[in-house]
């Protein structure tokens, strides 16, 4: 009975007791904001329960609604490009959060190769760029948006050209077939060119082997992480971006008509003698009439959006550009979408498409090579004569004649257009398995299609003649599919945390070309209209064989934050590459790191230096940058009638033509095999001073060995092509440095941070033989003419064993003669008063000899470095950005045509500073020659302007503000009723000024023209043996000045 009545007070006490329970673990709603530091929202950023599987976003006003179980009072607040923060929740439940920028900080998340960590947990040597800080620069390439940000990067802008793209080398040179950094873009392989800047979230440069080793064979020139954006915010956010500008040139100016004649009465005085209607002359600025102030407008538009199912990105972006050079314009347009769906707890799969079509057209025309300054021009000619036709020298001038084109003839007797179009997707799907392990797979496929249409019509420019029009067709096709499989493990327990990676990955390629040629075409334009007396040709490959397979792993441990050790591995086999038996190579890495500020015995320090770690690492990467199929000997027709003839041509008739044979153009090497970069890499991260101080040293030392290297084979052997074979050796060393300090006073907020890259290369080996030598590099005026230059004939650069890659070579000036009898007493024949002063050595002969020549200088720059200034005050916002580099030498070939009359053309006022020209004594420049009895005149006898010397090698060094922009962000509460959630309008200007002491237009040069790399001795990445050499044939620098707005609905 007792037990009866106990029964249901049990009961009751029981459902009491459930009653408690659930109203105890009833989830609560915490409301609240999420903001920047200068209070304006976060849209997308997340918010999850700690502890719990719950997460939240904020809509476009900063705001979020989070159901938080029971127990839980944490939150994990998160954004892209700002520190993660937790945050207590309060009583009231109300929580209003503000986020700091990460761009430094070590709690900041990087990508690494088929993965990501935090900062604090990498040791490799990795540099990082938030997309937010380079959304709205003026470029259409990632390259150009990466210079002055990284230290040890160096990107060079070397052209104004509105379609130029930039020379990036990450830690110096180290091989004549320099490669070009590998891009990644959402873990696929492909290129920068096409990427929209304002799609980007994030750029990880992985800059020594450690980091880097994981791709293997394709990493030596360093790899580019890139992670577009994804959609974040439950409600969907619309911007729209636009802004306009205008671009001016730099340009030089030549003698105008009356500066022309009076030069030409000291050096031809039979010219104008007794000329008396000089003012009935042209006076044309050829500069002015082949360059023009341009422009340059850019528009973008992207949607994004999440739930917690999928999110998304679509943008779309059209970028116009009008070149500074007349007919000449690039526009690029493009679109992408980024898709991601959770489809189960364990289940995701993803897309990314990305489109772009760039139409560009580019100067071009037989007699219309692009010059930064048109030499070879005379101010007296006309652009058009009175009867229509283009202008030509005026008659009755004592014998004055001209051999050269009308340049704006040129350019308008000559049509091309451009076209490039490419195409990137990706699928892939990841699922979470037992055993802490998951599995990703990739499938990507990328295509790429370039066509050209050149037109050139007949014209008539009185000495320079074409009586025949032309039209030729050039088109390119390659694609790619890349497949990959990873497996993860990840595991933490005790303290320890270990991942580890295994994958495979397969990459196929084709490629096509095709190029056509017909002469007299039946009607202007782009049509192949055959007429009696057309000729044509038509040639081209196909190449479906690129076949690239590698196997990898990495594994990378931590005990407790403290103390890390990371091992990667990779084979590689190349297949049409290298020879049959070296198609496959393996590359390694190890590498630790130990966090000194989370051992006990530096807790005294951390009120002052909050985070300090040390790491260094060891691997090897690969360079394949050489073309496919160098390792055989194939056959190629014969190279015409003035070669070889008894290799392939055949006469049928005695003194007849020869007809086209095919021959073998080479000796196989089937032991051609990869170029080994061997690196080791020490550094030190740390944060001061509760994080405003931010800093990174590091230093590497990078030994090539079995440098790929092109043997000269002598024309006896019957072959014109090198032996390519790994014989080589050379060395690069340096330190990278970032230093940085942020913080706030009052309402003001700034972040300013440098970096630097110091860096030393040195050519060990060239060929085994120690004297062996590879010249290089031409002062040229039209690309590809060596004879036809103010330096006829003479090599600028050389590269051997001791030296750095494209070191000056020439006459060493140790100044000029004051007197003709010192003149005469010297080993210079020829030398009178103002003539340069030559070192000699008696060793090589009594006279001045080629042998007399020496290292004159060195392209390569010792120091490489950025700054980066950010500052904001209630709505208003400025950035700045310098880049510069030190302990440069350049070799200033455009100053000898500035002071040297060339050929029949023109020169600048610069001429009239020469020693004892006219009524000058003694200047500081160089005679020009010498006036004879008869009045005539001779021309620089002891080649003080004719000779490769070091009177035309500079200091190179400067700072250049590179990008200036200032903007305001008007308060949302003003926009609400337009439904706008924020307004930023913003002035840039780009390329705004630079301090050097170089008296060119601009310092900053990347490679010029190389006829090594047109023989097959050095590589087309990056111009290892003619950096530093500014030559006249290039596009000049553009200063831009623009004004947009950014939307955000």
């Amino acid at each position: 009975m007792q037990r009866r009545r106990l029964l249901p007070h049990l009961w009751w006490s029981f459902v009491l007791l459930l009653i408690f329970q659930i109203s105890y673990a009833q989830p609560r709603s915490v409301t609240g904001t999420v903001t920047d530091e200068k209070g304006a929202p976060l849209t997308g950023a997340t918010l999850m329960a700690k502890g719990a599987k719950i997460n939240a976003t904020t809509n476009a006003s900063g705001k979020f609604d989070l159901m938080v179980p029971a127990g839980v009072n944490t939150l994990v607040v998160s954004y892209v490009g700002y520190e993660t923060k937790e945050v207590s929740i309060p009583g009231s439940n109300l929580v209003n959060i503000i986020l700091k920028p990460a761009d430094a900080n070590l709690e900041s998340v990087v990508v690494v190769g088929y993965g990501t960590q935090k900062k604090q947990d990498v040791t490799g040597a990795v540099g990082s760029v938030k997309g937010e800080t380079i959304r709205n620069m003026p470029v259409t390439n990632v390259t150009d948006a990466l210079q002055g940000r990284v230290a040890g990067v160096e990107v060079i802008k070397s052209s104004g050209s509105p379609d130029a793209g930039s020379t990036i080398i990450i830690r110096g040179l180290s091989s004549l077939h320099q490669p070009t950094p590998l891009y990644i873009v959402d873990g696929v392989r492909t290129n920068g060119d096409n990427l929209n800047v304002q799609d980007i979230a994030s750029i990880d440069i992985l800059k020594d082997a450690s980091a880097a080793a994981i791709y293997g064979s394709a990493a030596a020139g360093g790899v580019i992480v890139i992670t577009t954006k994804k959609g974040a915010s439950t409600k969907p956010v619309i911007n729209v971006n636009a802004r306009y500008g205008v671009t001016k040139p730099k340009l030089i100016s030549l003698l105008n008509k009356d500066q022309y004649i009076r030069l030409q009465n000291i050096l031809h005085p039979t010219f104008f003698a007794g000329a008396t209607h000089t003012d009935t002359l042209a006076n044309t600025d050829w500069t002015d009439a082949l360059y023009r102030d341009a422009s340059e407008a850019n528009y973008n538009l992207s949607i994004a959006g999440s739930s917690p199912v999928v999110n998304y990105l679509l943008s779309g972006f059209y970028n116009k550009q009008k070149g500074i050079y007349i007919k000449n314009y690039s526009n690029i347009g493009g679109a992408r979408v980024n898709t991601e769906y959770k489809l189960t707890p364990f289940l995701k799969i993803g897309e990314q498409l990305a489109l772009s079509q760039r139409k560009t057209a580019p100067p071009v025309g037989t007699e219309a090579q692009l010059h930064n300054a048109p030499f070879r021009t005379l101010p007296i000619i006309p652009i058009k004569n009175a009867n229509g036709g283009w202008g030509t020298v005026p008659p009755g001038y004592g014998g004055l004649q001209f051999g050269g084109p009308n340049p704006i003839g040129a350019v308008e007797s000559a049509d091309a257009i451009n076209f490039k179009n490419n195409l990137q997707g990706n699928i892939y799907a990841e699922v979470k398995l037992p055993l802490h392990l998951s599995f990703r797979t990739n499938v990507s496929y990328s295509y790429y299609e370039e066509s050209q249409d050149y037109y050139q019509a007949a014209f008539d420019f009185g000495p320079v003649v074409n009586n025949v029009n032309s039209l030729t067709r050039t088109s390119v096709k390659s694609s790619q599919v890349l497949t990959n499989y990873v497996l993860t493990y990840e595991q933490a327990f005790g303290g320890h945390s270990i991942n580890a990676i295994a994958g495979f990955e397969q990459i196929t390629s084709k490629y096509r070309n095709i190029g056509a040629y017909q002469s007299y075409v039946g009607l202007p334009g782009y049509s192949f209209i055959q007429t009696s007396q057309s000729t044509a040709t038509v040639s081209g490959k196909n190449d479906d064989n690129g076949l690239i397979k590698s196997f990898f792993g990495r594994i990378n441990y931590n005990y407790k934050n403290r103390y890390y050790l990371t091992g990667s591995i990779r084979q590689d086999a190349n297949f049409t590459v290298f020879g049959p038996n070296k198609q496959r190579g393996v590359f390694g890495a190890f590498s630790a790191g130990w966090n000194v500020s989370e051992e006990n015995f530096f807790s005294g320090l951390r009120n002052t230096v909050s985070r300090l770690k040390l790491r260094g690492s060891y691997g090897t990467l690969g360079n394949s940058n050489i073309p496919p199929y160098t390792y055989v000997a194939s056959y190629s027709a014969f190279a015409g009638p003035n070669g070889l003839g008894s290799l392939a041509g055949v006469n049928f008739t005695p003194g007849g033509p020869l007809d086209i044979g095919n021959t073998i153009n080479a000796i196989p090497n089937p032991n051609l095999h990869w170029e080994t970069i061997y690196e080791t890499n020490l550094g030190v991260d740390g944060e001061a001073l509760n994080g405003k101080v931010y800093f990174t040293v590091e230093y590497y030392n990078r030994d090539t060995k079995d440098m790929l290297y092109a043997l000269p084979v002598a024309l006896s052997s019957g072959y014109t092509v090198p032996y390519f074979t790994n014989i080589g050796k050379v060395n690069s060393k340096g330190v990278d440095v970032l230093l940085g300090y942020r913080g706030k006073v009052a309402n003001l907020g700034f972040d300013v941070s440098v970096n630097g890259g110091f860096n030393k290369n040195k050519v060990i080996d060239l060929s085994g033989i120690a004297n062996d030598k590879l010249f290089d590099g031409y002062n040229y005026y039209s690309n590809g003419d060596a004879g036809f230059s103010v330096m006829s004939n003479q090599p600028i650069t050389i590269t051997k064993a001791g030296l750095p890659f494209g070191s000056f070579y020439g006459y060493k000036a140790i100044g000029m003669f004051k007197t003709d009898a010192e003149a005469a007493a010297s080993a210079q024949p020829n030398a009178k008063a103002g003539d340069l002063i030559f070192v000699h050595d008696d060793k090589n002969g009594k006279t001045l000899s080629p042998d007399d020549r020496q290292v004159i200088g060195n392209p390569n720059p010792k120091f490489v470095y950025g700054a980066a200034i950010r500052l904001n005050y209630k709505g208003f916002d400025a950035s700045l950005l310098f880049n510069g580099v030190a302990g440069v030498d350049i070799f200033n070939g455009v100053k000898a045509y500035e002071m040297y009359p060339f050929a029949d053309g023109n020169t600048t006022s610069e001429i009239f500073g020469a020693s004892f020209l006219g009524d000058n004594q003694l200047t500081g420049q160089p005679r020009l020659g010498i006036k004879n009895a008869d009045g005539s005149f001779t021309l620089d006898p002891n080649k003080n302007y004719t000779s490769v010397n070091s009177y035309f090698v500079e200091k190179g060094s400067y700072l250049k503000l590179k990008n200036l922009q200032v903007g305001y962000t008007f308060n949302a509460a003003l926009l609400k009723k337009a439904g706008v959630n924020t307004a930023r309008l913003f002035v840039m200007a780009n390329n705004l000024f630079t301090i050097t002491n170089y008296s060119g237009l601009d310092p900053e040069l990347g490679s010029a023209f190389s006829a090594a790399a047109m023989s097959g001795f050095v590589g087309n990445g990056v111009g290892v043996t003619t950096r530093g050499l500014n030559a006249v044939s290039q596009y000049p620098q553009v200063r831009l000045y623009s004004a947009g707005i950014d939307l955000n609905f």
